[in-house]
């Protein structure tokens, strides 16, 4: 389980993101480069939204460039062509957490300092807001419980979770792992491999 405390900058149209990498700057791994060896999004958030979204990629190797049907799986570590595979929507918004509103016209330019965390478990990935988290006597931590929806969040949820076997965009890259790799990855590849973390600010947005 890991714990980010963050002022994070809105407004102007900034961009920025709380994420996770495996191997170099450019994200290369044991199963290629980017996506092959995926990413883990704790937070994106642009301008003024009041929401964060959480998203995990993927990807395999491909004979030609995209995820039609015909494309065929090729064992080329995603160079040069690949398949993206995320479980981002901006139809659905099903990848999005409430945070707090953001105001620009009266100089918002930032949320409140705001605790985010990440429960890594294999086939399991799972990011909380601000949730109650309780200790036993030894200093254990026994559970983590998704703080309250205030009325502004609009039903929108406080956390959000990814798992393996419900989550079609990482159940697309198995073919991939178990054709391409001779020592059989974890189930859950990519997310079987240490990553380190990303901190950035862009500028623009989704659109």
């Amino acid at each position: 389980l890991f714990k980010f405390t963050a002022k994070v900058p809105k407004c102007n149209y900034v961009w920025p993101a709380i994420w996770l990498l495996p191997g170099n700057v450019h994200g290369n791994g044991s199963y290629g480069t980017w996506p092959c060896s995926g990413e883990i999004d704790v937070l994106e958030t642009v301008h003024n939204e009041s929401f964060g979204s959480f998203n995990i990629v993927a990807g395999y190797g491909t004979s030609d460039l995209g995820c039609t049907p015909e494309v065929q799986i090729s064992c080329n570590s995603c160079q040069p062509t690949y398949c993206t595979s995320t479980t981002m929507n901006n139809e659905s918004h099903a990848d999005r957490y409430f945070v707090e509103p953001t105001n620009c016209t009266a100089g918002d330019t930032s949320w409140e300092e705001h605790t985010f965390v990440l429960n890594w478990q294999p086939n399991e990935l799972t990011t909380w807001i601000d949730p109650v988290m309780s200790w036993d006597a030894k200093g254990n931590l026994v559970k983590v419980e998704p703080k309250a929806e205030p009325a502004s969040a609009n039903d929108r949820p406080t956390w959000k979770m990814y798992r393996r076997q419900s989550t079609p965009t990482w159940l697309a890259v198995d073919d991939y792992m178990q054709q391409c790799f001779s020592e059989q990855p974890a189930a859950d590849a990519p997310f079987d491999i240490d990553f380190k973390i990303v901190l950035n600010i862009a500028v623009g947005g989704y659109e």
